[in-house]
């Protein structure tokens, strides 16, 4: 713990924005000469402090791709190599196979993620969010001494800080459990020497840096050119998903998936006890986030007549809008650090395809994840096992969320690329086991080389709907539809919000022409199926891996261990083509990968208890 703290003490290296300084951590166990000087200057004026807090962004803020090309996130020991995961963490999951053998998450795959290497892993970001955090705890320190800065702008940094702050340590909660809190400002190398605390201690901290926060920032308003700095609703939504993750049986459980060396520390990585009223908080904390959104100018998506639309006009979908227009009414908030860029250039050479005007690892789609597509009714399809020749219509006929997320044999890809061919011997089969390329996150604008700067969401509302659905099931159960045609009620001067589980994952079917869930279901088909739809609604969006750990199911066959298919397509004719469900790999997982190791070499100075198994 001692050292990892002292890196975000590295003064010199965060108030100029520096990603990384070429010396040893022992030069900087005391505070380096001058700092108090220029962290004066940056007090002393609101214009300085504003420099600042976009420090703060630039180290706090991330999207599913957990590192950008810009930020050093490696162990500041020296080396300033980038440290930016390779792909996305879709592929250490049942969503897809990395196109790359190179790719950071085979070796999830494999069941061969170490101690010493978890950084790269997965956790790039782990130094860059003790940096942040450093950042938030002088903000919150120091704000209130600028001068020109009115009593308004003063909140609103403390609500942004309180933010980025709860933000970095929800991020450490959900890989490692307890971690160690840091609310203050380390001076002094002794000072840093911090434990883990418990699981619930480092819930209720979070949690109270977001209640603090949404005080703060009531009433903040920010201009077109301010898009993607904290609201109080980006708040909201950050208290709902770490209510949500704190009550799912990873950690809501007196027994956790393996016991601690001494079982005495269990609760640094569960309560150690089962609470149903647990869901209940993480319900009453979506149903907010609805709430508060219609207020707030956030709106789900949902155009009647783009339901269901054409691959040649992404405009007419609402499920493609969400998710690929830049600032669209869905958006809570969303990374908007990264800078325009081609295809080949970061972060789109990690999503866009080899074979498709891009330079490293796209995601090739399992069949394990397309079999989960119902059909435009409502029924599951069935994939014959031994293959057919009527997959054009198996497509044809699936959800139309499907045809929004997944390039398939014969898809558009963009005016590029109007037709993509994925049968054997064709040209965009090259790494590609699953038989079909993840299309989502990857905008049209990027054919013919154009440059698109990415504005890829962290909370859109249509998760805060699922939250609810989830939460509340697991507390009562699913309840009753409402009987209208419109399963919703409608407030006044509020946004349409559920009043029953079936609402909530109801209203989100239908705005992708999808029909509602029958009537009746039991509290566990209720589980299952909204289980799936978020597998569905969220596909590509770094849910998945957190969510099957979360309900302790990463290790059911055909998850993140057992037997991972593809399709083999080949061509009969133009219009004809047969499909053959085979296994692309047989993938492995252990229990102990459940929660993150601590990096060894931190374990080693004698502050952090190791998580289970490592």
């Amino acid at each position: 713990m001692k050292n990892r703290i002292e890196i975000i003490i590295i003064i010199s290296c965060l108030l100029t924005g520096i990603s990384a300084c070429n010396k040893s951590i022992d030069e900087f166990l005391d505070k380096a000469p001058g700092v108090d000087l220029v962290e004066d200057n940056i007090f002393s004026q609101r214009a300085n402090v504003e420099g600042y807090v976009s420090t703060l962004y630039q180290y706090g803020m991330f999207s599913i791709m957990t590192s950008r090309d810009n930020v050093i996130n490696s162990n500041p020991t020296g080396s300033s190599a980038t440290a930016a995961l390779i792909g996305t963490l879709s592929g250490a999951t049942d969503e897809s196979e990395s196109q790359e053998t190179f790719a950071s998450a085979q070796v999830w795959n494999i069941a061969n993620v170490q101690n010493n290497t978890i950084i790269s892993n997965e956790d790039v970001r782990y130094f860059a969010r003790w940096k942040a955090i450093r950042i938030a705890n002088i903000l919150l320190e120091r704000i209130d001494e600028v001068p020109d800065a009115d009593a308004a702008y003063r909140n609103q940094v403390k609500g942004e800080a309180l933010f980025i702050r709860a933000l970095q340590n929800f991020e450490l909660l959900k890989r490692y459990g307890g971690f160690p809190i840091v609310n203050v400002r380390f001076l002094e190398a002794s000072e840093a020497e911090v434990p883990r605390s418990t699981f619930e201690e480092c819930v209720n901290t979070i949690i109270k840096d977001c209640e603090d926060a949404a005080v703060n920032l009531q009433g903040i308003t920010y201009s077109a050119s301010q898009t993607g700095r904290t609201t109080r609703l980006a708040v909201l939504a950050l208290k709902s998903r770490t209510l949500l993750y704190a009550a799912s049986p990873l950690f809501n459980t007196a027994t956790p998936y393996l016991n601690m060396t001494d079982p005495a520390n269990n609760n640094l990585i569960c309560y150690g006890n089962y609470d149903a009223n647990r869901w209940k908080l993480a319900a009453d904390a979506a149903m907010a986030v609805l709430v508060e959104a219609g207020p707030s100018g956030v709106s789900l998506i949902d155009v009647p007549d783009n339901r269901n639309p054409t691959a040649a006009n992404r405009s007419q979908g609402n499920y493609w809008v969400a998710w690929e227009l830049r600032d669209n009414d869905e958006i809570i908030i969303a990374d908007k650090t990264f800078a325009p860029s081609p295809s080949t250039g970061f972060p789109w050479m990690h999503l866009v395809p080899g074979g498709l005007n891009a330079f490293a690892s796209g995601n090739s789609v399992t069949h394990n994840f397309v079999s989960k597509y119902e059909d435009t009714l409502g029924n599951v399809p069935f994939w014959d096992p031994a293959g057919g020749n009527d997959l054009v219509a198996k497509y044809g006929t699936l959800d139309p969320r499907f045809k929004q997320t997944v390039a398939y044999n014969g898809a558009r890809w963009n005016a590029q690329y109007p037709v993509i061919e994925t049968f054997v011997g064709a040209t965009q089969t090259r790494n590609n086991p699953g038989g079909a390329w993840m299309i989502k996150h990857v905008p049209e604008a990027l054919a013919n080389g154009g440059s698109v700067a990415p504005s890829i969401a962290l909370y859109r509302l249509n998760e805060f709907y699922l939250n609810y659905a989830e939460a509340m099931n697991e507390f009562q159960g699913p309840g009753l539809p409402s009987a209208s045609s419109t399963p919703l009620v409608k407030l006044p001067n509020q946004p349409v919000i559920p009043t029953s589980p079936y609402d909530a994952v109801n209203k989100i079917r239908l705005r992708s022409g999808m029909p509602t869930f029958p009537a009746g279901l039991s509290q566990e088909q209720f589980r299952q199926r909204v289980h799936k739809e978020r597998d569905i609604e969220l596909a590509f969006e770094d849910h998945r891996l957190w969510d099957i750990r979360r309900w302790l199911i990463a290790e059911n066959q055909g998850v993140m261990t057992g037997p991972i298919y593809g399709l083999r397509i080949n061509r009969i004719n133009a219009a004809t083509f047969n499909y053959v469900p085979y296994i692309i790999e047989n993938r492995a997982f252990v229990k102990r990968m459940y929660l993150h190791p601590y990096l060894l070499s931190e374990v080693l100075k004698g502050d952090l208890i190791q998580n289970p198994g490592w």
